[in-house]
C-alpha cells in the first residue's frame, strides 16, 4: 500500500460535536468526550477507473463487518457502493479511531478524498440528489444512499447514519420528484448502442436481470430485439410482456454473444463475466460495461472489430448543470441535519447529568431507611415515586438547557460545569 496521505477536502475536526463517554477523568469521574464524523470518498473524480476497480474488488460487505468488528472506536459506519464510487462513513468515539480506518481502507490512499464534520453531511445529500453523478440529477442513487443506510452497523442504540442517509434520500425525492429518463447512466448506455448500430432493431444483449439491467432493457424495446441473461431468477413475465425480451439463462451467454450487435453488462461480480476469447470477430461489435467491479474483460479491446465502453467512456459533460435554488435547499436541508446529529450527540452529556442525580437519589433513599424502619411495598413505591419525581423536576430545566447548548470550546465547560454541580461531596471524617 502506497503511504501517500488522503487528499482531504476539509480537515478531519469535531465541528460537528457528537459527545459520547470516552474515559478522561474530572473529579474521577468519566465524563463525555467529541465524536468525530468523517467520510472517505474514492470515485471517478478522484481516481482512474482501474484504481476503482481494484478497490471493488475487495471493499464490500465482508470487508466492512471485519473492519468494524476490529475497530471497537467505532460506533458507527456506513459504506456506500454505486458503479462509480465508493463512499465510506464512519462516526467514531474517537481521533484515533478515524485513522485506523484511514489505516485501513484498500488502494493507493492518495486517491481517497477524505471529509470531516459537517462537510460529511453536505456531500452525501449532494450524492443523494445526483448532483456528483456522472449523468448529473440522475435519480438511481437516492435509491443505494438508502439501501446503504439501512445495510449501516452500529454498536449503539441510535442508528444516526441510517438516519442521515434516509434524509439525504428524502430530500433528494422532495426537491427532485420527478426525474426524466435521460438522467441515467442507462439511458446514457441505451442511446449508444442506437447510435453504434446505424440499423433498425439490432439485437441487443443485456446481462443483468436487476434495477440497471431492467432500465437498459425498457429504454432499448421500443428500437432493438433485447435478450436479458439472468444468473438466479428470471424476470417476471409481466415485465418481458410488457418489454418484449427474451430471457435466457447467464449459462449460455456464449451463443447469445455470438448473434449480438451489442452487449450492456449490469451485474455484481468478482471477476469479469466476458473475456477477450469469448467475443466474436468476424464482425464489428459494441460491449457496453456498466459494472463495478468490471464485467468485462478490458483485454477484449484486442479482438478485432470490438469496441468496448467502460464507465469512463460513458461520463457525460456537465452542460450548465448549475441551479443555484437547488443548492440552497440541499444546503439548507444538510445543515437542519446537522443540527439534529448534534442534538443527539448531547443526549450523553444529559446521560451523564442524571447518572449522578439518580446515584445521589439512591444513596440517599438508603441512608433513609434506616430511619423510617420497615415499609411496605406500598410505602416503598411511593418513596421511590417521590424521589424521583423531585429529581425530575430539579433536572428538568437544567437538562432542557444542555440540550440547547451549541457545540463548541465554552459550551463544553458549561457543560462540564453541570456535571460538577452533581459531584457527590466527599465523605466527612
Amino acid at each position: 500500500m502506497v503511504s501517500t496521505p488522503i487528499a482531504r477536502e476539509t480537515e478531519v475536526v469535531v465541528g460537528l460535536e457528537l459527545p459520547a463517554v470516552a474515559t478522561e477523568p474530572l473529579s474521577n469521574r468519566a465524563v463525555p468526550q467529541p465524536r468525530v464524523l468523517a467520510g472517505f470518498e474514492l470515485s471517478l473524480a478522484t481516481a482512474p477507473l482501474e484504481e476503482l476497480d481494484r478497490v471493488a474488488r475487495s471493499m464490500d460487505r465482508a470487508w466492512l463487518k471485519q473492519s468494524f468488528d476490529r475497530i471497537s472506536e467505532t460506533e458507527e459506519v456506513l459504506l456506500l457502493a454505486t458503479c462509480t464510487r465508493r463512499e465510506l462513513v464512519v462516526l467514531c468515539r474517537s481521533a484515533e479511531g478515524v485513522e485506523r480506518w484511514r489505516e485501513e481502507l484498500p488502494g493507493i490512499r492518495a486517491h481517497w478524498r477524505e471529509r470531516g464534520s459537517r462537510e460529511v453531511v453536505r456531500h452525501l445529500f449532494r450524492v443523494a440528489a445526483g448532483r456528483e453523478s456522472m449523468v448529473v440529477g440522475e435519480g438511481e442513487v437516492r435509491r443505494q444512499v438508502r439501501a446503504a443506510g439501512h445495510a449501516s452497523l452500529g454498536r449503539g442504540p441510535r442508528a444516526s447514519l441510517r438516519e442521515l442517509a434516509e434524509a439525504a434520500s428524502a430530500t433528494a425525492e422532495r426537491l427532485l420528484p420527478c426525474v426524466p429518463t435521460s438522467r441515467s447512466i442507462a439511458a446514457v448506455a441505451a442511446s449508444r448502442v442506437l447510435e453504434f448500430s446505424g440499423r433498425p432493431f439490432p439485437r441487443v444483449l443485456v446481462i443483468g436481470a436487476g434495477a440497471m439491467g431492467k432500465r437498459v432493457v425498457e429504454l432499448l424495446a421500443p428500437n432493438a430485439r433485447v435478450t436479458v441473461a439472468y444468473r438466479q431468477r428470471p424476470p417476471d413475465e409481466a415485465f418481458l410482456r410488457a418489454t418484449g425480451a427474451r430471457a435466457v439463462r447467464s449459462a449460455e451467454l456464449a451463443p447469445e454473444v455470438a448473434l449480438s450487435d451489442a452487449v450492456v453488462s449490469a451485474v455484481t461480480v468478482s471477476a469479469p463475466c466476458l473475456g477477450r476469447d469469448q467475443v466474436p470477430t468476424d464482425r464489428p461489435i459494441l460491449l457496453i460495461d456498466l459494472g463495478m467491479p468490471r464485467n468485462i474483460d478490458p483485454a477484449v479491446r484486442t479482438r478485432c472489430g470490438v469496441q468496448l465502453l467502460d464507465l469512463a467512456d460513458l461520463r457525460v459533460p456537465a452542460r450548465d448543470s448549475s441551479d443555484p435554488e437547488l443548492e440552497r435547499s440541499l444546503d439548507a436541508e444538510a445543515q437542519r441535519q446537522c443540527a439534529r446529529l448534534e442534538a443527539f450527540g448531547l443526549e450523553p452529556w444529559v446521560s451523564a447529568v442524571r447518572r449522578r442525580a439518580e446515584a445521589t437519589r439512591r444513596a440517599e433513599v438508603a441512608r433513609a431507611q434506616r430511619f423510617l424502619g420497615e415499609l411496605s411495598s406500598t410505602q416503598r413505591d411511593a418513596l421511590e415515586k417521590l424521589t424521583r419525581r423531585l429529581v425530575d423536576q430539579l433536572l428538568r430545566g437544567p437538562t432542557e438547557r444542555l440540550r440547547r447548548l451549541p457545540a463548541g470550546d465554552e459550551p463544553d465547560r458549561l457543560r462540564r460545569f453541570a456535571l460538577e454541580l452533581w459531584e457527590p461531596p466527599p465523605a466527612g471524617p
